[in-house]
């Protein structure tokens, strides 16, 4: 018997879950897939399953949409059957891999290939995987970029994965395709307008978006946020509680109604809003609940509810710490940047000017809080995260050319080579552009501070490109990170908010990376405590504004710090929506915590004791 009919003989069903057999389903020959002419002859049967799954007899047309595929399991039409069959029963692993093969298989137009590619990026999507959706969606508006669809796709893609300003021009072409104003559309433009810190634009076309479509309840609660990041909380407050009472069971609403209690220290109102078992509520519920408890007070509480929604995303919703490929990172980009390569790389030429100011800070350690203070000093204005150096890495690429097919930052080396020499000069430039298109600066902007998540990875690039700009590094005792972030419902990089001991890890590996480039590099580098920069940030502003050589400015007061009130500007950074009178209450929290639960931190304390010795916290137990 020849191995193709013993293939064909096997009966084991695929364990993707799709109710295909495997050898029809994930290890199916594609050489042997039917040409066209063949899958045409199934064409009639394909549109009787279709017809079926449009009556809603789901179990007839699951039953012959299998025998299509088992016969060609490229046949479009049955395949398509199935996946909305998968989708309807609610089972995300078969859908996908359903969706994903439709988006693969050859289609006879574009149109085809690109509502196949459209429908894998709005399913990725919805389940909250932006980048993951982020190729489907680019294939999708390549194939048809006259479609308004794929450029909305594409336009909440790239907001979610942190490209705004490019999120926000595949919204603006979404709507001049249709031709007409879409509330939908309207309300995500608002949304990315609003990540911009362009609150009052947010503001204008949330109205204009909920006139056209009022029950859009995530707009509604996009609004609520905007207007509590323009100090109109009483206002943002009567939003939630109108949208509230009309849907009583929106849980996103719920939550957004709880957080405005939390800000007001309403927590009794917090507990209230999110009663009942831990086990019934989700992640983010668990994690304003927790809040509200450890305001209280109530530290075994508090750490009860945190743990079972960090739990809860491991368990339930499969969030696994993922460090593989940023220890590969970490690897290459060690070996790369080091002092006799830097030796031998040009730098940018001088240029008067703006000047960037980089903040590091490991997530919960303070650096926003920073930022929050250099807004309110004259001269001083904050990009955040919105135009970080990381974006330039393609360009580096592109520019450097190589022959060899190095990637960056290898690729870097051809600097060194004729004209690459002018590359960091060119970098430098563009990143000065891009920072300019964003309108952050205006014409009394003396520095730009970035706080982008990832500049402790860029170091290298940066030295290059701003070979005196200042470093500030924002350093806070590790447990109290450590339990700042156990109460956070957030993402972070490689996933390492899932446990206490991801992120713990990931913070070694952070911190290593520092570490490397301070022995490598020459770098201007000024760290600053946590503990002091809210015990006495005047003072911290004057080391600091004195540290980058600025000229004498009018430093907001002593009081004025501590009410760190909202301050309106340009563009607002996330951050400062959430600003809050300045407070000591986490300064070294972590000792009533280990003293109510001694084994809270044993798990963390090996990889962590290193440095807390080496930033100077031994003495502080």
């Amino acid at each position: 018997m020849r191995d193709g009919d013993n293939k064909m003989l096997n009966t084991e069903l695929c364990a993707c879950g799709s109710g295909l057999r495997r050898v029809r389903c994930c290890a199916v020959d594609l050489a042997a897939l039917p040409e066209p002419a063949a899958l045409e002859l199934l064409a009639p049967k394909a549109l009787e399953a279709t017809n079926l799954f449009n009556e809603k007899k789901f179990r007839e047309a699951e039953a012959l949409a299998l025998k299509i595929l088992d016969l060609a399991p490229n046949q479009r039409a049955a395949l398509r059957v199935l996946f909305e069959v998968r989708r309807a029963e609610n089972k995300p692993g078969p859908t996908e891999t359903l969706a994903r093969r439709l988006a693969s298989i050859p289609a006879e137009n574009n149109a085809l290939s690109a509502a196949a590619q459209l429908q894998l990026a709005q399913l990725l999507v919805g389940q909250g995987r932006h980048r993951d959706a982020e190729p489907s969606a680019r294939a999708a508006v390549k194939l048809s970029p006259r479609d308004a669809n794929t450029h909305h796709v594409m336009g909440v893609v790239l907001t979610e994965t942190g490209h705004v300003l490019a999120g926000e021009r595949h919204y603006r072409t979404a709507i001049k395709l249709l031709g007409r104003d879409d509330g939908t559309v309207l309300a995500n433009l608002a949304w990315n307008l609003k990540l911009q810190g362009r609150l009052d634009e947010a503001a204008d076309i949330y109205q204009q978006a909920l006139a056209i479509r009022p029950d859009n309840t995530r707009g509604i609660g996009g609004f609520a946020q905007v207007e509590a990041g323009r100090a109109r909380l009483p206002q943002a407050i009567a939003l939630l509680d109108k949208a509230v009472t009309q849907w009583p069971d929106d849980r996103t609403l719920r939550l957004l109604r709880a957080l405005m209690d939390l800000q007001d220290e309403q927590f009794e109102a917090v507990i209230n809003r999110l009663s009942g078992p831990l086990d019934g509520l989700l992640p983010p519920e668990l994690a304003v609940r927790g809040q509200a408890v450890q305001r209280m007070g109530r530290i075994t509480d508090a750490v009860t509810i945190f743990a079972t929604a960090k739990q809860m995303q491991r368990e339930r919703y499969g969030h696994r710490y993922e460090p593989a490929a940023f220890l590969q990172k970490a690897e290459a980009y060690k070996a790369f940047f080091n002092a006799d390569q830097m030796l031998n790389l040009p730098r940018a030429t001088p240029r008067d000017g703006v000047q960037p100011i980089f903040i590091l800070g490991f997530p919960r350690s303070g650096s926003s809080l920073l930022e929050q203070f250099l807004a309110k000093t004259p001269g001083f204005a904050v990009a955040d995260g919105l135009m970080p150096v990381a974006s330039l890495t393609d360009l580096a690429t592109r520019l450097s050319a190589s022959e060899t097919g190095a990637t960056y930052p290898q690729v870097l080396a051809d600097i060194a080579i004729g004209d690459g020499q002018n590359i960091p000069t060119q970098l430098r430039d563009q990143h000065l552009e891009n920072l300019r298109a964003t309108g952050l600066l205006q014409p009394e902007t003396k520095f730009i501070t970035d706080r982008a998540p990832d500049n402790h990875w860029h170091l290298g690039l940066i030295k290059l490109l701003f070979p005196e700009a200042p470093v500030i590094h924002v350093v806070r005792h590790p447990l109290d990170i450590m339990l700042s972030n156990l109460g956070q419902d957030k993402r972070l990089e490689a996933n390492c908010g899932v446990s206490m001991a991801a992120t713990a890890r990931h913070y070694d590996l952070t911190m290593s990376m520092i570490k490397h480039y301070r022995g490598q590099l020459a770098l201007r580098y000024l760290p600053v405590r946590y503990e002091m920069l809210v015990s006495d940030p005047l003072a911290v502003l004057q080391s600091i504004v004195k540290f980058i050589g600025a000229a004498p400015v009018k430093l907001p007061s002593k009081p004025a710090l501590r009410v760190n009130a909202f301050q309106p500007m340009p563009r607002v950074p996330a951050h400062v929506v959430t600003q809050q009178p300045l407070h000591e209450r986490g300064v070294y929290r972590y000792r009533a915590y280990e003293a109510a639960l001694p084994q809270l931190f044993s798990e963390v304390r090996p990889i962590l004791d290193g440095w807390i010795a080496e930033l100077g916290y031994q003495d502080t137990p």
